[in-house]
């Protein structure tokens, strides 16, 4: 059976009121299931009767990334989705106890299949100055729904090492992933284990840094590794322009 078209709403209306009678979900069990999976309605009403049962859905997600020996990312994400179809975002990057990021978000949520949207707007009221300032407008990403129903309300903890999730280099940036992040060009691969006679149950592959003596700068909301020849040569506050300058004219190495 080929995936349904796009419906419009009144469509939409329809077989949403057809699913959901009693009398006519039993006279095709095998049709109340498709428009279940195809138009992803079971995730879709539990979190829309969460937001309605209890005014609002908060969702934190965190991770920590190793970027190297001794140095690493923790990322921390706190959603609020509102009734009203506003939403709130506060978010933190750290690399060490110096150095951090941060940034909050007011805009307007709606739930596209399996996905809730989000954009940011214009702020109502202005950053207090012990506030972090608040992303402009224009910001736009998808956060699925089965991780934050998932989280139940607290926190959903991404695996060590694991790369970033879709949607985190827009809501931090508004940029789309171009997958030239460090995250997919080869930083990370799989630790070798000694292979004993007997072979064990395969373990959950665990991701290490390819250098331990690698460096690393955040350009545009990304971290790459800062070429040796910089890292011996220049002073640490000079490697964000020279890599920039680098990565600019697609200079490796």
């Amino acid at each position: 059976m080929s995936p349904l078209p796009p419906l419009d709403e009144v469509l939409h209306a329809k077989i949403l009121g057809y699913v959901t009678e009693p009398k006519a979900c039993v006279s095709c069990q095998s049709w109340k299931q498709y428009l279940y999976d195809a138009l992803k309605l079971e995730p879709r009403i539990r979190f829309m009767q969460r937001v309605k049962e209890d005014g609002s859905v908060t969702f934190c997600y965190n991770a920590v990334r190793p970027l190297g020996e001794d140095f690493e990312e923790s990322v921390g994400y706190t959603f609020n989705f509102f009734s009203d179809g506003i939403y709130r975002l506060a978010w933190t990057r750290t690399y060490d106890a110096w150095s951090s990021q941060g940034e909050q978000h007011y805009g307007k949520w709606a739930v596209d299949m399996d996905h809730v949207c989000c954009e940011t707007l214009e702020p109502k009221v202005q950053a207090e100055e012990t506030e972090m300032r608040y992303a402009p407008t224009g910001f736009k990403f998808a956060v699925p729904l089965e991780e934050i129903l998932n989280a139940k309300g607290g926190y959903f903890q991404a695996k060590d090492g694991s790369r970033a999730a879709e949607w985190e280099l827009p809501a931090r940036t508004g940029k789309i992933d171009s997958g030239d992040s460090v995250w997919t060009a080869g930083m990370w691969a799989p630790l070798e284990s000694e292979v004993s006679q007997v072979q064990a149950p395969q373990a959950p592959q665990v991701l290490s840094s390819m250098r331990a003596d690698a460096r690393y700068v955040d350009i545009d909301g990304e971290m790459h590794e800062v070429s040796g020849d910089i890292v011996a040569n220049w002073p640490e506050d000079q490697w964000p322009r020279l890599m920039r300058c680098r990565l600019r004219f697609g200079i490796r190495g």
